[in-house]
């Protein structure tokens, strides 16, 4: 078993975050001089986009029912309340929990110190994001919501008595994958043991999470 920690790069266009993650290895068998194991890991991705710029369809809809004209209302302040065009950056948190992977440590490639691993399984990633505005300015409840607090799905905020009872705000999925990837283990004691892992777990169709960390293994 151990923790681990180090640096993602995440899926949706997101960038690089930071990875916190555990792991329990079960041994399994002796296969070809090494040792085959089962194991159960989760692990937590954090990170924040780069400013870009989204277009807030529900904000041209209140300019409109506030009488702008077409116009004005896709153009936000001053000519209308709400602003419709405007830079937002993404924060991310993706959870990863993998229920079930082999992992094969080789102790014939290595030495009684230094073991390459390799590993793989299956995954299950729920997602949630939402969208901070880079700055006020909305004419009409300008800092909060609905258009200048965090946007769910890039539209619009939840109500300020939710925010007050401290409900979480965001959108969010539950994706099947797939994880692979490898390391080495460095023993420094009998019983611990330091890991460098590179890990790509794929999510969905089309997007992957890669993750480069270090561990701290405890063997019982």
């Amino acid at each position: 078993m151990g923790i681990a920690g180090g640096a993602s790069w995440n899926p949706f266009d997101i960038g690089r975050g930071v990875q916190a993650a555990g792991f329990v290895d079960l041994p399994l068998a002796r296969v070809g001089g090494g040792k085959l194991s089962y194991e159960i890991a989760v692990g937590l991705s954090h990170a924040r986009s780069a400013p870009f710029v989204i277009t807030d369809q529900i904000a041209f809809v209140a300019n409109l029912a506030a009488g702008a004209s077409p116009a004005a209302a896709l153009a936000g302040p001053p000519d209308a309340p709400f602003p419709v065009r405007r830079q937002v950056r993404t924060r991310l948190r993706l959870l990863q929990v993998s229920p079930f992977g082999l992992k094969y440590t080789a102790h014939r490639l290595g030495s009684e110190r230094l073991r390459p691993y390799a590993g793989a399984g299956l995954d299950f990633a729920v997602t949630i994001t939402h969208q901070d505005p880079i700055a006020d300015e909305s004419l009409l409840f300008r800092g909060g919501p609905p258009f200048d607090a965090p946007l769910i799905g890039g539209a619009v905020a939840q109500a300020p008595e939710l925010d007050a009872l401290g409900y979480p705000s965001g959108q969010g999925n539950i994706d099947l994958g797939f994880h692979a990837g490898g390391g080495v283990e460095a023993r420094v004691a009998r019983r611990l043991s330091v890991n460098f892992e590179y890990r790509f777990t794929s999510i969905g169709a089309s997007h992957g999470l890669h993750t480069l960390t270090a561990a701290l293994g405890m063997h019982w």
